[in-house]
């Protein structure tokens, strides 16, 4: 029994230690065009979104997808980053997308 609880508690410390080090991780992304920059932690936490340029002449069907675009790119590239760091802890490779 105190086996078990040895292990829970190794695996939260991990899980622990894996939360910090995605945190301090970033990745940053443009949208197609370069109209928005966003910058996402390894924990998927946006940090920063900069409109790059003008939106005057976007119609707001353009606006929207550039956004859409540019948060599902980062949301992709940050957990591909999380997969290895995962998979390094636990000694295991993750396909590469």
């Amino acid at each position: 029994m105190f086996d078990n609880l040895k292990n829970l508690w190794a695996l939260k410390s991990q899980m622990t230690e894996i939360k910090k080090r995605l945190d301090g991780m970033i990745v940053k992304v443009e949208s197609p065009n370069k109209v928005f920059e966003m910058v996402m932690s390894g924990s998927q936490e946006v940090r920063e979104i900069k409109i790059m340029a003008s939106l005057a002449n976007l119609t707001d069907a353009q606006i929207e997808a550039e956004l859409k675009e540019v948060f599902n790119k980062a949301a992709r590239d940050s957990q591909a980053m999380a997969a290895q760091v995962m998979g390094g802890l636990a000694g295991i490779n993750p396909p590469q997308a």
